[in-house]
């Protein structure tokens, strides 16, 4: 059995007894990177298509990831290896490398091995296990491989690489291997400037080497670069190291070189799976630390404390806590202790107020505390602001500290303190921190503890020098919030009415704290229903008081992130929440607050931080989106009835709504290949940049997916605002869309509400040409009678108004009722008469689709030849418009005519030229209609198998739009193929 060597660290690689087998591109890549990453763990399909498609996997995902799986067994098959590398497993696929051996196991193992020996006093061995650890990189980890979750992923392992960079380095510097290491160490602090350990090292080793001046310049020029990018004092270690290198103080001199260990390193173990790998703790907690051991300076204390005591300060469990699986299972790898010699790991809880941070830290500490048994350590740093010293002496007091002689000054509480944790495994919880400055003299130094802190603020500090693990929590899911209702409201209330539960449930907005506030108002109303409190909270204007009970009040909460706010951040927050659209880009936040779109990012950026907005995507276009969580858009919509400058904040939100009208017209101009088929009225456009556009409409069809719930959003609230001339034209440029999109739903109600907002206005134009649009959705939809009453009521709007360009477009509509209904002669009579408008127009959209109407007209009247002849004048018009729909209808329109002639070549040379345009539009409908139109010319012209594939695809594409129709119409060219292939049969023909 042959067996394959993965490596992830550096360009995903495998080989196979010295082969190297060669993988496919980077979606087949991604997947198995994935795979490799939880080897030993089953990944969801949804996972899977989350990374590979980067947050924004379209819909045949599931299907492409099968295929993805399918190849990389069908390699690993070839290469030899028996039995399945890849197990499908519920939900998704699970890797096993049993036999097999991966890098990444193998660095993690001896990195771990090589933590023991240090921690046992073995350093030459640990030595050795660092370099061949090291050895194991190739290059960057997951070189090649794009999107945030695998960018993440080559962030934690590059951090791996550098912390084992680092112990490698004091180990040879406790060897006396100075000298040697001078060189590197100075290399990797010029590529990562701001991590301190690297720079402490290389200090020491220029120290050692009696390079002092030299040590002294990089500790100043770390200093320097610290205040300038952080704003913030080197870390305590490093002022440390600097003064005993002014004082030459004989601690930090260099100890004898110990030459290279004989010994081989101990075997590698074998490890489950690459989160469980860990170092050895060796038995016991040495009183003298591996710092120690190096040299490291200490500062003097006022006498020498008692011995340590074990505190145990968390406050009381929560009996209510309910759900945050994923998050506690982050923090549970925490518990995965480190030597004392490396620096603790620390966790930062984020979120907006309410949210459950300290919940989820009380919870956990409770549930982890056995795992430290040398206590545990609790700080509200929010209820009672105070200086860190204050809080240190705290601290002390509570590790046996007597408090009559703690030192006086900070620094030397800050050494006390983390010499009495050295050696010890100990929980620290910092509740509610409002900076890292508060937090940073009050983490330990050694590895044995482990930290929690909770904040609403981002503190990237935290995450950038101490390498802490962000935990953002988000609202809960309707599952664990009625589970969370169903905890605290007792007599089977909920339980018995699992629908308002629900409802309820999603008026609190998965809020933990709206949440429990809700429960305790029905527990101590036993009288209420579920529904009673549902329907007082259905209410808007007054949910935010409903949701109150004593000193607990949502909206108290909130204004303590709000109250954060700077003043223009404050109005920008109010201002974003006057708009009534589900999430926004920030290009129309950049109208909104009339800025440029970098500005406007950075605002969204500073609101998120806060947990004041939530963000999503890239979309299909590569923007990010924004969104409001329900009961935060309510305050901010009560904080903007208190804007000091309503007009101009209303004048703001118009402008911003106006500026989805600039770029939904220019995506309808890009799609039709001019300003075609489409009436206008005169509704301001603010000016929205032209390389932006670019951007946002290299495929405008993905601008319409990923905008089409704001596109809808933005037509309701500018009918209810009044602003009927947006209102229509903005529905008009964007109902082209919805017919490409098969999307009838929207399509239709994009009609009604513009034309209840024309008729509110007595927007007589606005009113036709809704009126028109709507009977089109109807006819779409099947709704003839309704389709012709409306177009008719149309063309009367529209010709009483003098409106010619609009009523040639509204007679082409009526044509295609007028010929399903079953009057040819009637529909000719519309498109002849509406063909002279639409050319003095310019339209030569319209004109193709007239003529490709007409065209239709003769091939019902059994004219194939006068089909062919309206054809292919319909695609020298096309021709002008570029790659457009318009140009595929009419290629499209042609090799039917071309079919029905039995000009087989002609037909197919005509729908291939169709085929082309759709596949670049992603256009699943269109395509089908195309490859159903290929089949019966391949299948006519006795090519039997190459009809089989395009029915195939076509059929698969169908099913995915959910076309019926499409579906009757290939099902009974699937039964002519069957026919065909059977022996004897003749080709079918064309009736």
């Amino acid at each position: 059995m042959s067996s394959i060597r993965f490596g992830l660290l550096g360009t995903i690689r495998l080989t196979c007894e010295d082969r190297e087998i060669r993988l496919g591109g980077p979606r087949q890549r991604a997947v198995l990177a994935l795979l490799l990453l939880r080897h030993g763990r089953t990944v969801s399909v949804d996972e899977l298509a989350e990374t590979v498609w980067d947050g924004s996997p379209p819909p045949t995902a599931r299907t492409q990831i099968s295929i993805c799986v399918a190849q990389l067994r069908k390699l690993f098959r070839e290469a030899g290896v028996d039995g399945e590398v890849i197990v499908t497993s519920h939900p998704g696929y699970r890797l096993d490398t049993e036999g097999h051996g991966l890098d990444l196991v193998d660095f993690l193992s001896l990195t771990g091995h090589a933590a023991a020996l240090a921690g046992s006093g073995r350093s030459a061995e640990a030595a050795d296990a660092y370099r061949q650890a090291l050895a194991l990189w190739r290059g960057p980890a997951l070189a090649g491989l794009t999107g945030y979750a695998l960018e993440q992923e080559a962030c934690w392992l590059e951090e791996q690489r550098l912390t084992a960079l680092d112990g490698h380095a004091e180990l040879r510097l406790a060897l006396g291997r100075h000298q040697e290491l001078t060189a590197e160490l100075a290399a990797l602090v010029s590529e990562h400037p701001l991590r301190e350990r690297t720079r402490h090292s290389l200090m020491l080793a220029q120290y050692r080497s009696g390079r002092r001046a030299d040590a002294l310049e990089t500790f100043r020029t770390g200093h320097q670069l610290s205040i300038d990018e952080l704003g913030l004092e080197p870390g305590t270690a490093l002022r440390e190291l600097h003064n005993a290198v002014l004082c030459e103080d004989p601690a930090i001199a260099a100890p004898p070189t110990v030459p290279e260990p004989v010994a081989a390193v101990a075997p590698i173990a074998p490890v489950a799976s690459v989160a469980s790998v860990t170092a050895e703790e060796p038995e016991g907690r040495p009183d003298t630390s591996p710092a120690d051991l190096a040299g490291e300076a200490h500062t003097p204390t006022a006498g020498r404390p008692a011995p340590p005591t074990t505190p145990s300060d968390l406050p009381p469990n929560i009996p209510s806590f309910t759900g945050r699986t994923a998050e506690t299972e982050v923090l549970d790898a925490l518990l995965d202790g480190r030597p004392d010699g490396e620096p603790p790991r620390v966790a930062l809880v984020t979120g907006v107020a309410g949210i459950g941070k300290t919940a989820l830290a009380v919870h956990w500490s409770h549930r982890a505390a056995a795992s430290f048994p040398d206590g545990c350590l609790h700080v509200d740093l929010g209820s009672a602001p105070a200086a860190p010293g204050e809080v240190l002496g705290r601290l002390l007091r509570s590790l046996g500290a007597p408090g009559d002689r703690l030192p006086d000054d900070e620094a030397s509480r800050i050494s006390l303190y983390r010499r009495l944790l050295r050696g010890r495994r100990v929980l620290v919880v910092l509740d509610d921190a409002s900076s890292y400055a508060q937090v940073a003299p009050l983490l330990p130094a050694n590895g044995g503890c482990c930290v929690v802190v909770t904040s609403r603020e981002s503190m990237e500090e935290l995450v950038l020098r101490n390498g802490a693990v962000r935990v953002p929590l988000g609202v809960l899911d309707r599952a664990d919030s009625t589970a969370l209702l169903d905890r605290i409201v007792t007599g089977g209330r909920t339980a018995a009415s699992p629908a308002q539960t629900a409802r309820l449930a999603e008026l609190c907005d998965g809020l933990p704290l709206a949440l429990c506030i809700a429960a305790a108002r029905l527990a101590t109303r036993p009288h209420w229903t579920v529904r009673r409190l549902a329907d007082r909270l259905a209410d808007e204007h007054r949910r935010l008081d409903e949701l109150s009970l004593g000193g607990s009040r949502v909206r108290a909460s909130f204004e303590l992130s709000h109250g954060c706010l700077s003043p223009r951040l404050a109005s920008v927050y109010r201002r974003l929440s006057l708009l009534d659209v589900p999430d926004v880009p920030a290009w129309a936040v950049a109208a909104l607050l009339d800025c440029p779109v970098e500005t406007a990012e950075q605002y969204l950026d500073e609101l998120t931080d806060a947990h004041l907005l939530e963000v999503s995507g890239p979309d299909a276009t590569g923007q990010y989106r924004y969104r409001f969580q329900s009961l935060l858009r309510l305050y901010a919509r009560e904080r903007a009835q208190e804007d000091p400058d309503r007009p101009a904040a209303e004048a703001a939100r118009d402008r911003a709504l106006h500026s989805w009208l600039t770029v939904a017209e220019a995506a309808h101009r890009r799609e039709y290949g001019g300003d075609h088929s489409v009436v206008h009225g005169p509704a301001p456009r603010p000016h929205v940049d032209r390389d932006l556009l670019d951007d946002l409409l290299a495929r405008p069809l993905d601008w319409f997916d990923s905008e089409r719930h704001c596109l809808v959003a933005a037509v309701t609230q500018s009918a209810r605002l009044g602003l009927a001339a947006l209102a229509w034209d903005l529905a008009a440029s964007t109902v082209g869309f919805c017919e490409i999109r098969s999307n009838t739903d929207d399509w239709r109600r994009l009609c009604e509400e513009g034309l209840a907002a024309s008729r509110a206005a007595g927007d007589r134009q606005g009113e036709g040409v809704m009126l028109g649009e709507l009977g089109a959705a109807l006819l779409y939809r099947g709704e003839s009678e309704a389709s012709i009453r409306l177009l008719e009521e149309a063309e009367g709007v529209l010709r009483a108004g003098g409106e010619v360009y609009g009523s040639a477009l509204n007679a082409c509509k009526l044509a295609v009722v007028v010929r399903q209904r079953g009057d040819a002669a009637a529909a000719r009579a519309l498109l002849d008469g509406a063909l002279p408008a639409l050319r003095a127009a310019g339209d030569l959209s319209a004109q193709a689709h007239a003529l490709n109407n007409l065209a239709q007209i003769a091939l019902d009247a059994g004219d194939p030849e006068e089909a062919v002849r309206l054809g292919r004048e319909a695609v020298a018009l096309a021709r002008g418009l570029g790659a457009t729909r318009g140009a595929a209808q009419a290629f499209h329109r042609l090799g039917r005519a071309l079919l029905a002639a039995g000009r087989l070549p002609e037909a197919e040379e005509a729908l291939t030229e169709a085929a082309g345009i759709v596949r670049t539009k992603h256009d699943r409908l269109g395509m089908a209609y195309v490859l159903l139109g290929l089949a019966e010319a391949r299948l006519r012209a006795g090519r039997a198998d190459r009809a089989d594939e395009d029915l195939t695809a076509a059929l698969a594409l169908a099913e995915e739009t959910g076309s019926t129709v499409l579906m009757g119409r290939l099902r009974l060219l699937r039964a002519e193929l069957e026919e065909a292939r059977a022996p004897g049969a003749a080709l079918p023909q064309e009736a």
